[in-house]
């Protein structure tokens, strides 16, 4: 750690007293999707309460542009190209990234420490951070180690796991199986029958939500057009249809007393209250489902780099702790009497509900902030 930016104070530890923090300057590095971002600003925030100073560095034209500025944090832009695609677009793709690489070398000058949280845009990042003698670090969301991170493996000083499979999947010794940041949030979620009764539902009835993320999945959607039609009232569904989807799932079903349609839901508050989940099988979700503890149906998306979700989904389905269909093997009569068999077995739902907690450790944000100023 440098001593340029050694302006100590003393600081609440959750599993300490008193420790004596000498305040860093960190660049996280997060970009190309929600999975990747939301557990980054997670980390941040904790980190920012630390006493740290935060910069965000970012692509100039994917969402974390966006979303990121949005919530406060200083941001710098950087022109990295997306190595997806034929010969041409990946020769373009390696000169964004030399060129971002240079002018990293620059920007990142001053700076204490580098966290990147997979993607492309961390490549140029991360090693610039590197070559300048920077502390650096690196997470991984998912069970399947991403393509940025393999690159970067052996070069970083620090890897966080969020699963017991990355243990095997990187070269580099220094690692911890920690989890996802974005676990933190879910585990703080309080059950509230209020939640159930503002969305027209009934707190006595057993409950399935279906998300499948911000934009929704064209393909599962129509299957789930079909399932609707075989529900019978026995429980009642909150579907999360994205916002792509929403205007034509309202024109060909009507919601009632058991089906309530909305466009986004508050995903936790949600979880928290409901009986079982079904949805796509991204980091930042199941991380949630573990944290909160909620059985589900697995439907991973086949349309993600490297399969990741599919590895993702096996991982709770090893554990017993969801089921899960692929895209592939999905119809309507398949997910009901998935659904049916499931939220008619109380023993089982507490069964899944108790393994998918054990698969989220609850001291996530303090164990990864403690490693990170070890370093």
């Amino acid at each position: 750690m440098s001593l340029r930016t050694c302006n100590s104070t003393f600081l609440f530890l959750p599993y300490y007293t008193y420790v004596r923090i000498i305040k860093m300057k960190i660049v996280i590095v997060a970009g190309g999707s929600g999975g990747h971002i939301y557990p980054a600003m997670t980390l941040a925030e904790a980190l920012i309460q630390r006493g740290h100073e935060i910069v965000f560095f970012g692509s100039n034209d994917r969402m974390e542009k966006d979303v990121i500025p949005a919530k406060g944090f200083a941001y710098e832009p950087l022109d990295v190209v997306t190595t997806r695609g034929g010969v041409l677009q990946k020769v373009h793709s390696l000169l964004s990234i030399a060129k971002a690489y240079l002018k990293c070398l620059k920007l990142l000058r001053g700076y204490d420490m580098a966290i990147g949280f997979g993607n492309y845009i961390s490549i140029p990042v991360m090693l610039a951070a590197k070559r300048l003698g920077l502390k650096t670090v690196i997470h991984e969301q998912n069970s399947f180690v991403g393509r940025a991170n393999r690159l970067l493996d052996s070069k970083m000083d620090l890897i966080i796991g969020s699963y017991e499979e990355n243990r095997k999947q990187f070269k580099n010794p220094h690692i911890h199986i920690y989890g996802n940041p974005q676990s933190s949030k879910a585990l703080h979620a309080v059950r509230n029958e209020d939640v159930i009764k503002e969305m027209g539902l009934h707190p006595d009835m057993k409950t399935v939500v279906i998300f499948m993320g911000s934009l929704g999945s064209e393909s599962v959607m129509k299957c789930l057009l079909d399932y609707f039609k075989l529900l019978d009232g026995s429980y009642q569904v909150v579907y999360a249809t994205g916002k792509s989807f929403y205007q034509e799932v309202v024109s060909r079903i009507s919601p009632c007393d058991y089906l309530k349609i909305y466009e986004r839901i508050d995903g936790v508050a949600v979880m928290k209250n409901a009986d079982l989940l079904i949805s796509r099988a991204g980091a930042t979700t199941l991380c949630e489902v573990s944290a909160i503890g909620i059985p589900s149906i697995l439907i991973p998306s086949p349309y993600v780099p490297n399969n990741h979700q599919f590895h993702n989904a096996l991982t709770l389905v090893n554990n017993g702790a969801a089921l899960m269909i692929e895209e592939k093997d999905l119809s309507a009569e398949r997910l009901f009497s998935e659904v049916a068999m499931l939220i008619n077995d109380d023993n089982k739902l507490k069964e899944m509900s108790a393994n998918a907690k054990k698969l989220c450790n609850s001291h996530v944000i303090e164990d990864i902030v403690e490693e990170v100023e070890k370093l």
